[in-house]
């Protein structure tokens, strides 16, 4: 390859990239202005979707452990 479509291509390559990224900055920040009169977008990772559920019972469980653990704590200090 000679070295003159190899620049080429690269310039190129990196003017799209560089606009993509000037025209999803754009829509974001027009979303987000005019946001009152839709939801606006949010961009986010994804997260797997038992991450969030909370086992209650077991939390409650953790509470009385640690109620336990402080309270025999103070019995055996006093």
């Amino acid at each position: 390859m000679e070295i003159q479509p190899a620049i080429n291509f690269l310039i190129g390559s990196i003017l799209f990239s560089m606009g993509l990224i000037v025209i999803s900055l754009m829509i974001l920040f027009l979303n987000n202005v005019f946001g009152k009169y839709w939801r606006p977008i949010k961009w986010q990772i994804y997260q797997p979707q038992d991450y969030a559920v909370i086992d209650h019972s077991v939390i409650e469980e953790l509470k009385q452990t640690i109620a336990k653990q402080k309270s025999s704590k103070k019995e055996t200090n006093v």
